[in-house]
């Protein structure tokens, strides 16, 4: 045998050591060896008594394993040590229970418990793991590491945007029994679906991650693919959730991106865009909106993100969605339609304030659909007629307007109800009778200040007579008080004389 003196250094161990030990021992290595090293020793197959100790009581006790900062199988001797062990124990529990069968199930079933009890316990101060050492967690990663390389950072970056996700999810379609039905956790599962759907997309797309709004597009389209009547192709549902949501995010990935949000494909831009048209078509309720202090993206962001599927029920929702897809130029579709949208409540803006305005915007009223697609297509039609008049066929804006009819369908179009236009004649008419009508209401409002004052003047006047009448009236009562105090005395005056005579 070597020096096994206190005062030796330490030697590498060697792992074909372990395997001579336990061959000429004929015993399993002892369980404190799984915590230690070795000190490495010599074998003398010759010398019996040097077997016998290595199998009895006085076997010598290895010094504690000391990690070392240098590379090398120093570092990996604790885990190597208790990955031979388990084997060891693994392949004798299967010798000694090979005849029978129930005992070498019994005992697979405990290896396998036990290999996964191992794989999560076996870790070195390196990290080391016998099976996969790229896939743990070294206990020296520090929670705390900022570095995206770290993964604690990665389990907490995980966490932090499931729980974004999840918080939404739960809030898609509330009110629908397809996400609340209770029969065999149906609903829940369902949401699982699009936490899931959501998770994976934002986790493989880091440029864009996950936006509020999302959740509400994944849920509608899950809702479709689940209920078709295919029940083969509505067990995939999930999966064509995910792609279909793919698809459609290539062309609207940029009203997620925040840096693109002044960009024409932003959702600044977008927004631009959509008072634009409105500013053309319906300048008076634009202006109006802006007076009230109203800003398009009070309302405009929620209707844009969510592709309108907050402002309306579930199958309007879908039947929009049906004609948008179909669409080859989605983006104009949906301008079309949300401005659409605001000159049809047009009458409720104009005659309210910024309150109710709001309201109406953010909440809106129940509509006919299929009459809004209709004339936001009109409208579109329409303002394309116009414009190719105009600049291929060398006319005016007016001259195009009194040349070509507007769909019947159109609501309001370059400012006009309806989009209809009018001669020269009856233009200057109606501009007649509007300076009349103001002529008139100025009128009335000079009248009225004359009459004020006028009846003003009358009233102050009477008000003096009467004060003077009721002074005149007064003295007039005296005088006569005092006559008839005086003829009162020249009545007594005569009574005692006659009485006297």
């Amino acid at each position: 045998s070597t020096d096994n003196s206190p005062n030796s250094p330490p030697k590498k161990f060697n792992s074909n050591a372990l395997d001579d030990l336990e061959k000429l021992a004929g015993i399993p290595m002892p369980n404190r060896w799984a915590d230690a090293t070795l000190t490495p020793i010599k074998i003398d197959t010759s010398d019996k008594k040097a077997l016998s100790k290595l199998s009895g009581k006085d076997a010598p006790i290895p010094a504690p394993f000391i990690p070392s900062g240098s590379d090398g199988d120093t570092n990996l001797i604790p885990a190597r040590l208790r990955e031979i062990r388990k084997n060891y124990d693994a392949n004798n529990d299967i010798k000694n229970s090979s005849n029978s069968i129930d005992t070498s199930k019994s005992t697979n079933t405990n290896n396998e418990t036990e290999e996964g009890l191992n794989a999560l316990l076996v870790v070195d101060d390196d990290g080391y793991t016998p099976e996969d050492p790229n896939n743990r967690i070294s206990v020296n990663d520090d929670p705390l590491n900022v570095r995206e390389d770290s993964k604690w950072h990665q389990f907490f970056e995980n966490a932090s945007l499931l729980d974004e996700i999840r918080k939404d999810v739960v809030r898609t379609h509330p009110d629908l029994h397809f996400f609340l039905e209770p029969e065999s956790n149906l609903g829940q599962r369902r949401y699982a679906a699009l936490e899931r759907i959501l998770f994976v997309w934002a986790k493989l797309n880091k440029g864009v991650k996950y936006v509020q709004g999302m959740n509400e597009i994944v849920g509608t389209i899950y809702f479709v693919l689940a209920n078709d009547f295919n029940e083969e192709w509505a067990s995939e549902a999930e999966a064509d959730t995910y792609f279909l949501f793919n698809i459609l995010m290539v062309e609207m990935r940029d009203v997620f991106v925040p840096d693109l949000d002044d960009a024409d494909t932003g959702i600044r831009g977008r927004i631009s865009n959509m008072m634009a048209l409105l500013s053309l078509h319906d300048p008076e309720v634009r202006c109006h909106l802006d007076d009230c202090g109203i800003d398009p993206s009070f309302y405009s962001i929620r209707w844009l993100t969510t592709l309108l599927s907050r402002e309306f029920c579930l199958p309007d929702t879908i039947r929009l969605w049906d004609s948008m897809f179909a669409s080859t130029h989605k983006d104009n579709f949906l301008r079309y339609v949300c401005v659409t949208m605001v000159m049809m409540i047009r009458d409720s803006l104009l005659g309210h304030d910024f309150g109710t305005c709001l309201r109406l915007l953010q909440s809106y009223p129940p509509t006919n659909v299929d009459r809004m697609l209709e004339s936001s297509r009109a409208l579109w039609i329409y303002e394309s007629q116009i414009t190719l008049a105009c600049h291929k066929g060398g006319v005016g804006l007016n001259q195009a307007l009194q040349t070509i009819a507007p769909p019947p369908s159109i609501i309001m179009a370059y400012g006009l109800k309806g989009g209809i236009a009018i001669d020269r004649a009856s233009r200057a008419k109606q501009a007649a009778v509007v300076i009349a009508k103001g002529a008139a209401k100025e009128a009335s409002k000079t009248v009225g200040t004359a009459s004020r004052s006028f009846f003003g003047g009358a009233r102050q006047a009477w008000n003096e007579w009467g004060k003077g009448s009721s002074t005149g009236s007064i003295q007039s009562n005296t005088i006569h008080g005092r006559s008839r105090k005086k003829g009162g005395k020249k009545e007594n005056l005569k009574q005692s004389f006659s009485s006297v005579s």
